[in-house]
């Protein structure tokens, strides 16, 4: 996000305006000391919020003021250049934006790529370079997006560049804005022109309605997407440009309008100051993780921003400004673009780097006070003497140059850090797992003590996120937003004369390894039923990425109980991750019971059910712990207990599912070591999960065997064949 103060001007040989600056020496004529101190209050409701500051929760709404400021500050550097020169230079533009904001962000970057290569995981080291590379292009606002929207991703630690996607949000206006403006003006000129009625016509009445008309029916319609489609897309709403503009547009608005506001009365607007910043300041103590946003909930700070920048354009004493104008406000302003670019890498990666595995709020304010010092001597260092440097400043095409200098540095440090190698390759091999030879059965016993991560690791450290079930790459996993079936999901044998069907979520979807490998070989057809996040047992339950009940799969369960009573199969097998949060007076009962109906309306439409407990869980994701501990993979062994989640509800349900008819399969001792109460992470050479709580499709292909023992099925001479 840009928090730069864009109103200073500077005079080149050739007339164009300079980089805006604002040194403390050198004011702009057009300096706005209430902005200033917005930015003051924005980046720290920010940090209060991401650091766990009690109730401030929802501090996240100093990014939603910045887009007000960023909005106003370029709108309005872009109508006095139009006004001045009847254009606008792109070339300057972007050189401005250029000095101004690309040094501090490349140092940043290649600052937090060198600090994850150190102190990360290397399993995230390829992510991260990607976070890296698609912040210098500035899309990673759609990175993220998508990597929010792919089930896949649910559980990994967030990104130490997530933070840059409010930068590529306003870089993507900085784009689209100027040439907006630019065909407007040209439009004016060409359909302006004196005709028979009209002897000299107002182009600047003409242009100012247009930008207005433009910039309401823009903002109407971005206001419109965030407010109907932040329930149902949360993710894609919360990081798009789309369900952003409106916020933008809010400040370029006011930057249109300001001439106007100039006659509003300065007590009036003084009032309406004060209301402004009370409106942003009640936001982060209104809102909360769980409130649905952007959406309609981001009208609330943008308003309140609004009326303090409106408010400005009016000379008055006793506003908001008496408060924002004070010396610690206008100094943190003058740093804030520093200050937001630090604060996020130091809390996700200044625990690590300190040896601090569960750290607290008093951790987070020493990283807090490392961020301020390293935004003192960014601003003191880079940002200031680069944006007056007159050599930079006068000549657009070096500012470009240096601009893209810097950001290809970034970019190949990125490359350089995507190729490092997750796991040592030059380390023993361990014994290979065949189902036809050694297998899973025999080495778990003694798996829970190995201490070398194996080379011939598989899957390796570096692919085992993508060491998924053949089911996910066919797009038969539903993922969260989604309530349809997915079409064409048959498995196993095509041409089978009996039908199995695979129903859940993901922690059933792990299982189609081993139960394809059954399916073709008894000659059975496979169903595959699977969504993202949906429990089988018929509840309703909680889902944290949309903050609301997750009423698509209880949609999506109803299409696929419809589908199984049509299908009329011979046998389903039912699974689900037991950490779900159900919603009702008594969770426990409300699962249990839940799981009872799933089972009886199975059984009327299938000859068998079978009923797969959940899984032991991993302690914290297991690719990432390998890679911090290869000559010791022990440190990453769960015990027993704590593997189970929600141990007693398991029981009750398996017992009740039992109880009504399905037939239960408990595959913890295929996992775990049960008599000593260990669960391995390594197997032979195989990696048994893939993240937190998902068994990878490898490990998982090798319980054939366990499994085909407790589910024998037979098949038949095929009527079809």
């Amino acid at each position: 996000m840009r928090l730069t103060n864009a109103t200073q001007q500077a005079k080149t040989s050739n007339g164009d305006d300079a980089a805006p600056t604002a040194a403390p020496n050198e004011r702009p004529s057009h300096w706005r000391p209430d902005i200033e101190g917005m930015r003051a209050v924005a980046v720290g409701v920010v940090i209060a919020a991401h650091i766990g500051f009690p109730y401030t929760a929802g501090g996240y709404v100093g990014v939603d003021v910045f887009f007000v400021i960023s909005g106003f500050l370029i709108t309005s550097l872009l109508l006095r250049e139009i006004d001045r020169t009847g254009t606008i230079s792109l070339t300057g533009f972007y050189a401005r934006r250029a000095v101004r904001l690309l040094p501090a962000a490349a140092i940043v970057l290649l600052a937090t790529l060198v600090a994850a290569w150190t102190w990360l995981p290397r399993t995230r080291l390829g992510e991260i370079a990607a976070d890296t590379a698609a912040a210098v292009l500035n899309v990673i606002n759609l990175r993220l997006a998508a990597e929010g929207t792919d089930y896949l991703n649910a559980n990994s630690d967030p990104s130490p560049l997530q933070h840059f996607w409010s930068l590529a949000v306003e870089e993507q206006f900085y784009l689209a804005w100027p040439l907006i403006l630019i065909a407007i003006v040209l439009l004016g000129a060409r359909f302006g022109r004196p005709g028979k009625f009209q002897a000299r016509p107002n182009r600047g009445l003409v242009r100012t309605a247009a930008i207005t008309g433009f910039l309401i029916t823009a903002g109407a319609v971005s206001f419109y997407l965030s407010a109907s489609r932040t329930v149902d897309d949360p993710i894609w709403s919360y990081f798009g440009t789309h369900t952003r503009a409106w916020e933008l547009a809010a400040g370029a608005l006011i930057a249109v309008a300001a001439s106007k506001l100039g006659r509003v009365p300065a007590p009036l607007a003084a009032i309406a100051s004060w209301t402004g910043l009370a409106l942003i300041v009640a936001s982060v103590f209104v809102l909360d993780e769980e409130t649905v946003f952007p959406g309609s909930a981001a009208a609330m700070p943008v308003a309140g921003a609004a009326l303090v920048i409106a408010a400005g354009c009016v000379p008055h004493r006793f506003g908001a400004r008496t408060l924002l104008g004070i010396a610690p406000a206008q100094y943190i302003g003058k740093i804030s673009y520093g200050l937001y670019l630090w604060h996020w890498p130091l809390i996700m990666i200044g625990p690590a780097a300190l040896g601090i595995e569960e750290p607290g709020l008093h951790h987070y304010l020493l990283l807090m006070l490392i961020a301020f010092l390293l935004s003192v001597a960014t601003f003191h260092l880079v940002e200031n003497p680069i944006r007056t440097r007159k050599r930079l400043v006068r000549v657009p095409s070096r500012a470009l140059a240096m601009g893209g200098a810097l950001m290809s540095c970034a970019l190949a440090a990125s490359f350089v850090a995507v190729t490092q190698p997750a796991q040592n390759e030059d380390g023993l091999a361990a014994e290979e797992v065949t189902g036809n030879d050694v297998t899973v059965w025999q080495l778990l016993g003694d798996s829970s003590e190995v201490e070398d991560v194996p080379a011939n690791l598989t899957p390796s450290l570096d692919s085992a996120k993508e060491d998924k079930p053949l089911s996910y790459e066919q797009g038969c996993m539903t993922m969260q937003a989604g309530t349809d079936l997915a079409d064409g999901c048959w498995f196993g044998d095509p041409d089978g004369g009996k039908t199995m069907v695979l129903f859940g979520d993901s922690h059933a979807a792990q299982w189609f390894p081993p139960l394809n490998q059954l399916a073709q070989a008894s000659g059975w057809r496979m169903l595959v039923l699977t969504k993202a996040a949906c429990s089988a047992p018929i509840v309703e339950e909680f889902n944290g990425e949309r903050g609301r009940e997750y009423t698509e799969c209880t949609e999506w369960r109803d299409k696929a109980f419809d589908e199984i009573e049509e299908v009329e199969p011979d046998l389903v097998v039912a699974s689900t991750s037991d950490n779900k949060e159900v919603l009702g007076g008594d969770p426990d009962t409300e699962w249990v019971d839940g799981w009872i109906e799933t089972t009886e309306r199975l059984s009327g439409a299938a000859d068998e059910v079978y009923v797969m407990a959940d899984t032991a869980w991993g302690v914290g994701n297991v690719p990432d712990c390998l890679s911090e501990h290869p000559d010791d993979a022990r440190q990453c062994v769960n015990d027993l207990e704590d593997a189970i989640v929600f141990p007693d509800r398991r029981e009750a349900a398996m017992e009740a599912v039992a109880d009504a008819g399905a037939k239960v399969i408990d595959p913890i001792p295929w996992i775990c070591d049960t008599e000593e109460g260990k669960c391995p992470v390594v197997v032979g050479n195989l990696l048994v999960y893939r993240d937190d709580n998902h068994l990878s499709s490898r490990f998982a292909s090798e319980l054939a065997p366990q499994l085909a023992a407790v589910m024998p099925i037979e098949g038949e001479p095929n009527e079809r064949r």
